[in-house]
């Protein structure tokens, strides 16, 4: 899990426009079945599944590769209201750095600062223009393909981010929200693939991950963040262990996250992993080529079934394998291991 503070760096140097022209109208809540979305951007990476990183990074990590980015991650900052997230989004920065690679991925606060855990206002439509704003203004970005992380990791709680969900009794709430904000980006911004995004492991025992599915009918693509972490997976024997497990009732492992994204019909989207320096590690411990050739083993053969994985190579959050202004990563043998696959590429 990353803080959402830290994301707020990804993108920098943004200049405000006013919000304006949002519509009136309300619209009904999605519903109904739909059918199995899919990401039809071109894969330039050359690799058989769509590959990418955020803005920080992304031109070395492609030379490292010796491949382009099939996708970019970027994260729109949740400290600045609704208001600030649809300036955010007509800013002419923001939607360069969105046409850096075939599929934009955005990150997008559910709820923000000020509105921190109003999901029955939400629901009952109370940020329906702002919504259909940032629809509106995701729509005229000109990206050749956009997804859209609508308030990612809600399962690790309020205290990570103001969309997180906290107790049972406010999973209804959260998911009428996500379902209302969801009909309401769509009705302006209809080519939109939607991805509800959980952290690997759902420590509060109040909650049932997949209970916090919005549902099939309104969700595109799964997504999972899968760091690095709890614990370091440096050994084969432990990625092995760790692979398949499931914890408080939902998926642990990354195969655990696949297998119930396919129940579902939905492709899984590794949408931030990396080596992780966290507590008391040292670089050199944290520097991990097993995970990152396993996790290269995992994207080669589940092609088929992988929406889009992107590494999280930002400075200074202790993950990045290069830097675009030539600072040294701290874990050598993890970034030769990723040149080494991802530029075979076999």
């Amino acid at each position: 899990m990353i803080s959402t503070s830290s994301r707020r760096g990804v993108l920098t140097g943004l200049v405000g426009a006013s919000l304006a022209g949002l519509a009136a109208a309300t619209l009904p809540v999605a519903g109904g079945s739909a059918a199995a979305a899919d990401v039809s951007t071109p894969v330039i990476s050359g690799l058989a599944w769509r590959s990418g990183t955020v803005p920080q990074g992304f031109t070395c990590l492609a030379q490292l590769r010796s491949r382009a980015m099939d996708a970019i991650v970027t994260f729109v900052p949740d400290d600045q209201g609704f208001a600030g997230m649809a300036s955010f989004l007509a800013n002419a920065y923001w939607r360069g750095q969105a046409k850096k690679a075939p599929l934009a991925v955005v990150s997008l606060p559910l709820l923000t600062d000020d509105t921190k855990g109003q999901f029955g206002p939400c629901a009952a439509g109370a940020f329906d223009a702002s919504w259909r704003q940032i629809g509106a203004n995701l729509n005229a970005a000109g990206a050749q393909g956009l997804v859209v992380r609508l308030g990612w990791e809600a399962n690790i709680g309020s205290k990570s981010h103001p969309w997180g969900v906290d107790s049972a009794d406010q999973v209804a709430s959260y998911k009428a929200c996500w379902r209302r904000a969801a009909a309401q980006i769509k009705s302006t911004a209809p080519g939109v693939l939607l991805e509800w995004t959980s952290a690997k492991k759902t420590s509060n025992t109040a909650l049932k991950v997949l209970d916090i599915n919005p549902g099939d009918d309104v969700v595109d693509i799964w997504g999972v963040h899968y760091y690095d972490s709890d614990p370091l997976k440096n050994t084969q024997a432990i990625w092995d262990k760790y692979y398949n497990l499931t914890y408080n009732g939902g998926p642990w492992g990354l195969g655990a996250w696949l297998t119930a994204a396919t129940q579902h019909g939905k492709k899984l989207a590794v949408s931030e992993y990396g080596v992780w320096q966290q507590g008391t590690l040292t670089a050199a411990q944290a520097d991990d080529p097993v995970y990152v050739d396993n996790m290269y083993r995992f994207f080669r053969a589940n092609a088929a079934n992988v929406a889009y994985e992107s590494y999280f190579n930002k400075l200074p959050d202790d993950h990045a394998l290069c830097s675009d202004d030539g600072t040294p990563t701290n874990y050598p043998n993890a970034a030769a291991m990723y040149k080494a696959d991802w530029s075979l590429g076999k």
